[in-house]
């Protein structure tokens, strides 16, 4: 994928989950604590992930050693594998605990959601796409990715939260 379809993506991404949120009950989205996250520990965690990853691309990022970036189904791969072998301990060790910000809204965590996907996407628009296969960034569990990889590993990573949301929701809780 070219920076700009993956850019698209991830502008669809934030306006998909936006309108979910939006759309959600206070009741439904206010559960669960940092061990069983519910809706709304999901949705911060896309925060923090898409600012970590902003921050990362506007540093200056060291080459990468291959200079090639693997197809997005490749990276959703990896990044599956990588889901699947590592242990809760080992994720909540990696700084996965989330906490609900007291007194947080909906709507004011979707406005931090949004304008965490906008400066990614933005940040994301500075680096020249050929740049993009070029630089490294690592990720915690798949470990060193092109900036290209890092950036269809969000495309994976938000719509695979949606998909978690989603099914609790749907189970009740």
């Amino acid at each position: 994928m070219t920076r700009d379809e993956i850019l698209a993506e991830l502008t669809s991404n934030s306006d998909v989950l936006s309108a979910f949120y939006l759309a959600q009950p206070d009741a439904a989205l206010f559960t669960g604590d940092p061990d069983r996250w519910g809706p709304a520990h999901h949705l911060v965690h896309l925060t923090m992930t898409s600012r970590a990853i902003a921050r990362g691309l506007g540093a200056g990022l060291p080459p990468h050693p291959t200079g090639r970036s693997r197809s997005y189904g490749e990276m959703i791969a990896a990044a599956t594998e990588a889901l699947r072998s590592t242990s809760r301990v080992r994720m909540l060790e990696l700084g996965r605990v989330v906490v609900i910000p007291e007194g947080a809204s909906r709507a004011g965590l979707v406005d931090e959601f949004v304008a965490a996907s906008t400066g990614l996407r933005a940040a994301a628009h500075a680096c020249p796409d050929e740049e993009l296969d070029r630089r490294a960034l690592t990720h915690p569990l798949i470990g060193v990715l092109t900036a290209r990889e890092m950036l269809l590993f969000c495309v994976f990573h938000e719509r695979h939260h949606l998909k978690l949301v989603r099914a609790r929701l749907e189970a009740g809780g």
